[in-house]
């Protein structure tokens, strides 16, 4: 049975979804009780996979906790192996960092306030999960932390489950024992989870390197830049947990989730834990996924576009200079945090696009987002009762906050903006926003840059960005192609 067969078992198959180093990922529906279920396809099974994969599904079926991931069935037909569990709706701890870190502390801490309960659970069973990494954390749209991937679990009672020429484990996560080949034990899951921790409030792991030795050296060494110098936000009380997370000794460390579940509760106010699910639900629902940024990159553009000089003696010198620093100095990096934003405009209630990642509903004369990275930003409102746009630039300076006074939107530049399209009836969103279908005059459009997107069913959708002038007549003309077919360019006329 290939894996594009119409159903595995009773399990009708809707979507492939993924694809890791060891199965295939789908979607299925389970028509008896009506709910979605996912399905892992194990694929090129050789003795050993397929002995971790039904240690997977031994292990995980015992489990009954709302923070690990419930598995529903094991399946062998055709000579393929399954594994049927429960669909979580939302996304995995690796992308939710990619596009939103850093990450608040009281959203970090309540992330990582789920993953420890889940751990207390499996290690009060003798199970070390092993491979705690933000991949196999899943966060749902209705505010649910779970744990996923027990495939290299271990109990006390099992053999060691290796795979030839393969880590067991991913490196940047791996504590120092689990890095050195010796005997693991509860404190090694904590460790990992003080990696995550460390890198949801921060957007770096805190042991990183350009390849897999310069990785596991780091780690074995215990070395590692304060979070504070990144973000100076963290609160002291996240701070010692994070460290004491990353002892180097595992007699140093938290010697249970316990432990570490009531530290993070007396560091979250009681109000933010009563509400959690609500709290997390709210923040998974900013994520844009077409607008990754994270302090990496921030520090990677920074390396790269310092380099760029006329003189190749001068880039040697300069290059060697950010190393030096980045390695040996780390008060380089405490200028590489968070700064804020404050609005000040009429009381009308906006829609507020930051970056094309935040979606935000605001109201008031004084608007502030505070965590925002140092550096130039693209800030866009929206009245919510006359659907009309500002589109601004700004900077953000490390540790200060920058004011932005807007003119009331009857004083901002205004353009007409006609848009008609071959066929007609075509949708129109400016800015992801609906705001008719073609052919459609808009009148008083607010000047800036707008995210123009035309779709009508049966036809490829055009994506175009424009730039409105204050004064200006613009008209654009788009010819809709059959979804076959390559989409061709819109003109316009001014």
């Amino acid at each position: 049975m290939a894996e594009h067969a119409e159903y595995i078992g009773a399990y009708k198959i809707v979507q492939k979804i993924g694809e890791g180093g060891m199965a295939y990922i789908f979607k299925a529906i389970q028509p008896s009780l009506r709910r979605s279920v996912v399905i892992k396809k194990l694929k090129d099974p050789n003795r050993e996979i397929i002995k971790r994969f039904k240690k997977e599904a031994l292990l995980s079926a015992s489990f009954h906790h709302e923070n690990l991931v419930a598995i529903y069935d094991f399946i062998y037909s055709n000579r393929n192996y399954y594994l049927v569990m429960e669909h979580v709706d939302g996304e995995d701890l690796q992308t939710i960092i990619e596009h939103l870190a850093p990450i608040s502390a009281n959203i970090a801490m309540l992330i990582a306030l789920g993953i420890a309960r889940g751990l207390e659970y499996t290690h009060t069973r003798n199970i070390i999960h092993r491979d705690i990494k933000p991949s196999n954390i899943l966060l749902s749209y209705d505010g649910n932390v779970k744990i996923i991937d027990f495939g290299i679990a271990r109990d006390d009672l099992s053999t060691r489950l290796t795979l030839t020429g393969m880590i067991v484990g991913t490196p940047a996560y791996m504590s120092p024992e689990q890095a050195n080949g010796d005997a693991l034990t509860a404190q090694s899951d904590l460790f990992s989870l003080g990696v995550l921790l460390y890198e949801m409030v921060t957007g770096l792991k805190p042991f990183d390197g350009n390849n897999q030795s310069e990785v596991l050296n780091k780690i074995v060494r215990g070395k590692y830049l304060a979070p504070e110098r990144i973000n100076p936000a963290i609160p002291r009380k996240l701070r010692r947990i994070i460290k004491k997370c990353l002892q180097h000794s595992p007699a140093r460390r938290y010697q249970s989730a316990t432990e570490l579940i009531n530290d993070l509760e007396r560091a979250l106010p009681w109000q933010i834990r009563n509400r959690r699910k609500k709290i997390l639900s709210r923040f998974l629902n900013q994520l844009n996924k077409t607008a990754p940024t994270s302090t990496q990159t921030i520090i990677l553009d920074f390396i790269r576009h310092s380099s760029r000089t006329k003189w190749h003696l001068a880039r040697i010198f300069i290059g060697l200079l950010i190393l030096s620093t980045f390695y040996f100095f780390p008060g380089y990096l405490s200028r590489i945090h968070l700064g804020a934003l404050e609005i000040k405009t009429d009381p009308a209630q906006y829609r507020l696009v930051l970056d094309d990642k935040r979606h935000l509903m605001k109201a008031g004369s004084r608007i502030q987002i505070d965590n925002i990275l140092r550096g130039e930003h693209r800030l866009m409102l929206q009245n919510l009762k006359t659907y009309q746009w500002f589109h601004i630039f700004f900077s953000v300076a490390p540790g200060q906050k920058t004011s932005i006074a807007l003119p009331a939107f009857e004083n901002i530049g205004r353009a007409e903006l006609r848009i008609f399209s071959s066929p007609s009836a075509a949708t129109v969103s400016l800015n992801d926003s609906v705001i008719g279908q073609t052919p459609l005059k808009i009148d008083s459009l607010l000047t800036g840059l707008y995210r123009l997107h035309l779709e009508q069913n049966g036809f490829k959708p055009i994506t175009r960005q424009i730039e409105v002038k204050p004064g200006q007549r613009q008209q654009l003309y788009f010819v809709l192609l059959p979804t076959a077919a390559s989409p061709v360019k819109g003109h316009s006329t001014q």
